[in-house]
């Protein structure tokens, strides 16, 4: 039997270049502004795109964000 597991999501310092190199230098209040509007663009442009390739990449950015998100509210 085989098992397949879920690739865990990139780090969005991996994912977001504009992240990586601004954002994550600014204060932890602007991170998460920054992760806010992110995950909230990234769910309007999943609803208008119909490229599933260009999906599954948004939807890979958006597990990335939101754990990103995730990790400044512990």
């Amino acid at each position: 039997m085989f098992l397949f597991y879920k690739n865990s999501p990139n780090s969005l310092v991996h994912l977001d270049q504009l992240y990586k190199n601004v954002i994550l230098k600014l204060p932890v209040s602007n991170r998460i502004k920054y992760c806010e509007s992110l995950i909230y663009r990234i769910k309007d442009d999943i609803s208008n795109t119909k490229c599933r390739f260009k999906k599954r990449k948004l939807k890979k950015l958006l597990k990335a964000a939101e754990c990103e998100l995730k990790n400044f509210c512990v």
